[in-house]
């Protein structure tokens, strides 16, 4: 088993990092703003997980479209070694995971929500894939 945080807290990320027991973490946009952080900052806070973490670290784009999440996964690979470009698991997003994994940069494809997309995703070149299942659980479906 590996134990990966979600989070873009750093004191969370260096307490566990002491541990022994982190493998990685995951993190978005939306976790680094409840940190107080800013979105044209987020890359430098890539950077500092990154410095952390001796694990892999999926850092999710925003871009909506296959041309703009493979600029932005790009831009998120070339900031560390371990960064893993977390795109989200839709047509635009599996067809952007086939040109990342085909230039050999590893995706976490997020936002999966059954197993014929995660099979998809696996088939566009997903390294990773992140299951919503708390979702349907949070919904009183079994999860």
């Amino acid at each position: 088993m590996k134990f990966f945080l979600d989070t873009a807290d750093l004191a969370e990320i260096e307490e566990a990092a002491s541990w022994g027991v982190l493998a990685g973490v995951t993190t978005n946009p939306t976790l680094y703003a409840r940190t107080g952080g800013k979105l044209a900052d987020f890359h430098n806070h890539i950077k500092r997980i990154c410095e952390i973490v001796d694990g892999p670290v999926s850092a999710e784009s925003v871009a909506m479209t296959r041309d703009e999440m493979v600029r932005d996964g790009r831009e998120l690979a070339a900031l560390a070694d371990n960064v893993v470009v977390k795109l989200p698991t839709m047509i635009e997003g599996l067809a952007a995971t086939k040109q990342l994994a085909a230039e050999g940069i590893p995706v976490n494809m997020t936002l999966c929500f059954t197993v014929p997309q995660a099979i998809m995703a696996a088939r566009a070149g997903a390294r990773y894939i992140s299951p919503f299942v708390g979702r349907f659980d949070d919904i009183s479906e079994n999860g």
